[in-house]
């Protein structure tokens, strides 16, 4: 027995070393892609801002002016000394400085920052919450309203914008309940007594994104946990726990959904991927001052250091996301915890 554990331990920590090595191959991955992608746009960031994109627009460069520019920002040095100093840089902690908003990337970022984890936040619990509780409910009904999951299908088959555009028109034109754009009243001081006042206002411009954002997320959410459930339902230890007298809700709240739950877990990390480009769809649409709308303005001002910084930062936080779920799913589920990384 004694053999057999050491064996076994063995196996498991060759498996785990496996698992941790793969992720500087990830980020090595993913720091090439976000250096590649912003490049292979048409046209560079000094002349698409002397054709009048970016926020300088209609700069006229003179020849001397724009040699300059280019060897400032590196752009005159071939591709694998650029990259190096992309690599450099991150390593120090400088994520460089934008050329069209004349600002440190990451003061950039920070700045945007909040707005975008404000809208990703109400965007995914409401979705989470109200999909869980839902497809639990949905799942002990057994086929009964079809209607409720046909309604919830088409809406998560509508792009994005289709979303916000229709949430426009109906709380913002025809019943005009909340603002469209923007993230806060302009000139609104906040301070002292107002700051209840200002947190009502914030929270009342992020509701029409935010409520796009949940109508895209809920569907999926509400589809696997229902189908998580109706698979749940029909196990021996539903039986068992019904013949020892349980309660239902309790059936329902501890075995079901706590197992049932699992999968919608993992959703939430791979979705969080999706969620990033609807986020920028959303917010150019609800004009946002997120990190979507950074994103927007960055590329149409081919404004590499800025686009490099939100790949690469953006890939981060889906892969600390997913190492989060996992986690997450090892702490709720006991067998999972017996199971090596993968």
């Amino acid at each position: 027995m004694g053999f057999l554990y050491s064996k076994t331990s063995w196996r498991l920590s060759v498996d785990s070393v496996r698992g941790l090595a793969r992720y500087p191959l990830l980020l090595l991955a993913l720091f090439s892609i976000s250096f590649a992608l912003p490049r292979m746009l048409p046209g560079d960031p000094l002349q698409n801002m002397a054709a009048g994109g970016g926020q300088d627009a209609l700069i006229a460069l003179t020849p001397e002016a724009r040699a300059q520019l280019m060897a400032y920002y590196g752009l005159d040095q071939p591709l694998p000394v650029q990259a190096g100093r992309f690599l450099s840089q991150t390593l120090h902690g400088d994520l460089g400085f934008s050329i069209s908003f004349t600002r440190p990337v990451a003061a950039l970022i920070l700045d945007r920052l909040p707005w975008t984890l404000l809208l990703i936040g109400v965007g995914l619990l409401v979705a989470g919450v109200l999909g869980c509780v839902a497809g639990l409910w949905a799942g002990y009904q057994r086929g009964r309203h079809q209607r409720l999951s046909v309604a919830l299908l088409l809406a998560g088959s509508l792009p994005d914008f289709v979303v916000g555009i229709v949430l426009i028109l109906l709380l913002g034109v025809m019943l005009p309940v909340l603002p469209t754009s923007g993230a806060a009243t302009p000139f609104n001081a906040c301070g002292g007594g107002a700051l209840f006042g200002c947190a009502a206002d914030v929270l009342r411009h992020a509701a029409l994104p935010g409520l796009a954002l949940t109508v895209v997320q809920l569907p999926a959410f509400f589809l696997l946990m229902r189908a998580a459930a109706l698979g749940e339902l029909g196990q021996g230890y539903i039986v068992a726990a019904r013949a020892r007298g349980l309660r239902e809700r309790s059936v329902a709240v501890r075995h079901v959904g706590r197992n049932a739950v699992l999968p919608v877990i993992t959703l939430l990390g791979l979705r969080l991927g999706t969620l990033l480009g609807g986020v920028v769809v959303i917010e150019t649409l609800f004009a946002y001052p997120g990190l979507g709308q950074l994103t927007y303005q960055a590329a149409l001002a081919r404004d590499f250091p800025v686009l490099q910084a939100l790949f690469l930062l953006g890939g981060i936080a889906i892969l600390l996301i997913n190492a989060l779920a996992d986690l997450l799913r090892r702490g709720i589920d006991p067998r999972l915890r017996l199971e090596p990384a993968r």
